[in-house]
């Protein structure tokens, strides 16, 4: 669709987001908890957290949620009764807002789109993404530890949202990007002023620290380089990196309960851990958390490139932030691009 553009007032934007909750949506947004800031579910505006850059955690459970049942069976007799977990997923409220998050976090939802449409369309993904609707809002501020710069993107990107906000003098400038972002709108049209494109404020020219083609070609032609085996000497393997990370999608699928009924589940999982390659044989391929650093550099920075043309990070620096050893994944990718 062609974009459309509007102007708000700052306690019309708050009218907007309280009627989206009356009208049975739940509204995600970044939420103090437990003296951080994370996603969850709002009841009103002013619940949101809006002056933090990041929540702690990306919102990526609402698309590929940290346990999901696959499908649940129970024996009667000699009778085998199966419930599929898309139809328990059907019952659910689906009508749902992500609100505040930033362009790094709604990048994120068409590049995991990808792998989960690959050679296999998962439709327990397709579906929370179909019915997830993305109200961003652009970074003004970034600190050191992000570079969505570097990955294609900017603290003013509008990739994978279907609503960009920017703000004005107590005012918000709205971009509407897609049909279900226009929808959303739509009933609250009083509530928003339409605008020509150029009244929209100028976007400002954010500058690189590295280039993150030259990182893809020193992985191209070093996977045995003793950068990783030095550089990786103090990772833990505790995986925070990956759980927080709005890209990372490993998962393991286990199944639980007795002869009279049980599940089969979907759980996260991470390449970070020393058990995610260990084969039965005590074999692992990936014995050193150099190795599987390394795994996930290559993952993010040269695997994914090559197969769907962009890279699997959106360069929103939580795994730097959460990382209890401090390894900063901005300034390997920029040594990396550096060793060329």
């Amino acid at each position: 669709m062609q974009e459309k553009y509007f102007e708000t007032e700052a306690e019309n934007l708050q009218k907007f987001v309280d009627s989206l909750i009356a009208d049975n949506f739940d509204v995600i947004a970044p939420k103090d908890k437990d003296g951080d800031v994370f996603y969850g579910k709002i009841d009103k505006f002013i619940d949101a957290n809006l002056s933090i850059l990041l929540p702690k955690v990306s919102y990526k459970e609402y698309l590929l949620p940290k346990t999901e049942t696959l499908f649940e069976y129970s024996l009667s007799g000699t009778d085998v009764n199966i419930k599929d977990g898309l139809d328990m997923y059907y019952g659910e409220n689906k009508k749902r807002v992500i609100f505040g998050g930033r362009p790094c976090d709604a990048a994120s939802g068409p590049i995991m789109e990808k792998v989960f449409n690959w050679d296999y369309k998962d439709e327990f993904f397709n579906e929370r993404f179909k019915n997830l609707t993305i109200i961003s809002m652009a970074c003004e501020k970034p600190d050191n530890y992000c570079f969505c710069t570097e990955m294609q993107l900017s603290p003013e990107s509008s990739y994978g949202s279907d609503i960009l906000l920017k703000r004005g003098d107590n005012m918000y400038y709205v971009s509407v990007l897609s049909e279900k972002g226009l929808s959303l709108i739509t009933p609250h049209l009083s509530l928003f002023k339409e605008i020509s494109r150029d009244r929209m404020p100028a976007g400002k020219d954010w500058k690189k620290v590295f280039e993150i083609g030259k990182t893809k070609s020193f992985l191209d032609k070093n996977f045995e380089h003793n950068y990783f085996q030095d550089r990786f000497l103090s990772c833990i393997g505790c995986g925070i990196c990956t759980y927080t990370c709005p890209t990372c999608h490993c998962f393991d699928i286990q199944d639980e309960g007795n002869l009279k009924e049980g599940r089969r589940i979907r759980n996260w999982d991470s390449c970070q851990f020393a058990i995610f390659t260990l084969h039965t044989s005590g074999h692992n391929p990936r014995v050193t958390q150099g190795d599987r650093y390394r795994q996930r550099l290559m993952h993010k920075f040269k695997i994914y490139n090559e197969k769907f043309n962009k890279y699997l990070c959106v360069g929103c620096g939580r795994c730097s932030r959460n990382c209890p050893e401090d390894i900063d994944i901005k300034e390997i990718a920029g040594d990396l691009a550096g060793l060329i």
